[in-house]
């Protein structure tokens, strides 16, 4: 299984590990972003692969094939850069956990000096990490500006954090800048994660304002009604979305390209939102392409990943459900007066949960609609809606993910598996959930350049990538119209 990978690294790596896994053990929900499951009474004995008639198939839309066929060459000729951790830091349990706690940390980001100095000062950001310290989720140093969005129901509410990349030229627009980049976190998480801000600031450094989209609830307010979002929930991005496409029609909002991006259960929601809005994601909505990391692809696999026996589900699937029965307790109180027969989900159930795919059959499927946890992973896992990607999208995976099926990357549906979507998928050897820690850089690279860690860089690199080769494109058609 692929937890139980290579431990007995070396003595410094052991101890290192050791040192995170201790501190996991008193605080493993901060390190979640991405909630699946355990199986339940309800779960199939077999994760083959069905067509499930939910989802929207786009392949009788000329137009859809038609933006592929255009989008296809853009995604292929990017050229990905190898992720190289030092191997004594390749660890998928410490590359997870170091990237919660040590990412804005420039010595556990990045190796420069592979030797005795260079660990020590990894072995010093070990000890350093303080995981009772909790950000104030209301305020930041980071954003330039909040607005708070009421959803279209008129009942509830979701917030925007806001980062220039200029002086700011209007609401989610500054003067310069070469398009907006909106940002999706994941489970549990927020716009002051430090990937949240990583990922934003190497936007903001090539040129592009940045925008976080908090869920509901998320923003260290409590939302309004009894529900939140989850692993497809995709309403409160169409709905941004429709706001900016309404503002460059009336125009309040210059027509620069939009670009999207998430992490995680974030990453989820992006892709099942590219794929669901098919060609109309770049005729409506001015959507260029998107980059994710960790995408879950297909829940339903992963589930014996999460919550397999051993350190998987002793720390991570343990520590991130107690999290959640404290939530659901606090949403019992708040919106069904306490009363624990409520019919709103059934709360005995949620407390006696021993997984996290009991917990999600109980709360998720019983407010959302679905008829059972399984029913809410196929209807929502993004592997579902590759197909329908219109726009150059790149997703980065880590091989040794621990809440992943290390079996199934779905390569035959991007360009390098000679897929029709504009997709290119790298998946690396190593990286843990998001981590991606301890780059080693080459004797040629200049650290100073790095303005975020090494997966947010790749990520911010394809972006703008996809941004130069549309900008060559209309430059040569300009040129030939005048010629």
């Amino acid at each position: 299984m692929i937890m139980t990978k290579s431990l007995s690294f070396s003595p410094f790596g052991l101890l290192a590990a050791l040192r995170v896994f201790a501190l996991v053990s008193r605080n493993a929900s901060m390190a979640l972003a991405f909630s699946t499951a355990t199986t339940t009474s309800q779960d199939s004995s077999s994760s083959k692969q069905t067509f499930f008639p939910h989802v929207k198939h786009h392949e009788n839309d000329p137009l859809l094939q038609e933006l592929q066929a255009k989008h296809r060459p853009i995604a292929a000729s990017f050229v990905p850069e190898k992720f190289n951790p030092h191997p004594l830091l390749s660890n998928c349990h410490l590359q997870t956990i170091s990237g919660v706690f040590l990412r804005k940390n420039p010595d556990c980001a990045y190796i420069t000096d592979g030797g005795i100095d260079g660990l020590a000062n990894v072995m010093k950001g070990l000890s350093q990490i303080n995981t009772a310290d909790e950000a104030d989720e209301t305020k930041s140093n980071f954003w330039d500006e909040r607005c708070r969005i009421t959803t279209n129901c008129n009942k509830d509410f979701f917030t925007a954090d806001i980062k220039y990349a200029g002086s700011k030229k209007t609401i989610y627009q500054s003067e310069d800048s070469k398009g907006l980049v909106v940002l999706i976190h994941g489970l549990e998480s927020n716009s002051n994660s430090s990937l949240s801000t990583d990922m934003a600031s190497a936007y903001v450094n090539e040129g592009y304002d940045a925008v976080c989209l908090n869920f509901r609830g998320c923003c260290g307010v409590p939302n309004d009604t009894l529900g939140g979002y989850h692993l497809g929930f995709t309403d409160d991005l169409i709905q941004f979305l429709t706001m900016l496409k309404q503002s460059r029609e009336d125009g309040t909002f210059e027509n620069k390209p939009i670009y999207l991006s998430g992490f995680s259960l974030g990453a989820n929601v992006v892709v099942k939102c590219l794929g669901e809005l098919g060609s109309k994601a770049y005729t409506e909505y001015n959507i260029h392409g998107g980059s994710v990391t960790g995408a879950p692809f297909d829940a339903e696999r992963n589930v014996r990943c999460l919550d397999a026996p051993g350190f998987n589900r002793l720390i991570y699937s343990g520590n991130f459900l107690k999290t959640l029965k404290k939530r659901a307790q606090f949403q019992l109180d708040r919106h069904c007066n306490g009363d624990p027969l409520t019919s709103a989900f059934d709360f005995p159930r949620v407390m006696k949960a021993t997984s996290i795919g009991e917990f999600d059959d109980a709360f998720i499927a019983r407010v959302y609609g679905f008829e059972s946890n399984i029913d809410y992973y196929r209807k929502n896992s993004c592997y579902y809606f590759l197909k329908g990607v219109a726009v150059p999208l790149f997703i980065i995976n880590a091989g040794d993910d621990p809440f992943f099926d290390p079996y199934f990357f779905p390569i035959e549906e991007g360009v390098d598996g000679n897929g029709n979507s504009p997709i290119k998928m790298e998946q690396t050897q190593h990286g843990g959930h998001l981590g991606f820690m301890f780059h080693q850089l080459r004797d040629s690279d200049d650290c100073t350049e790095r303005k975020a860690s090494w997966m947010p860089m790749e990520l911010a690199r394809f972006i703008n990538h996809v941004h130069e080769c549309n900008s060559k494109q209309v430059n040569d058609h300009l040129e030939w119209i005048y010629l």
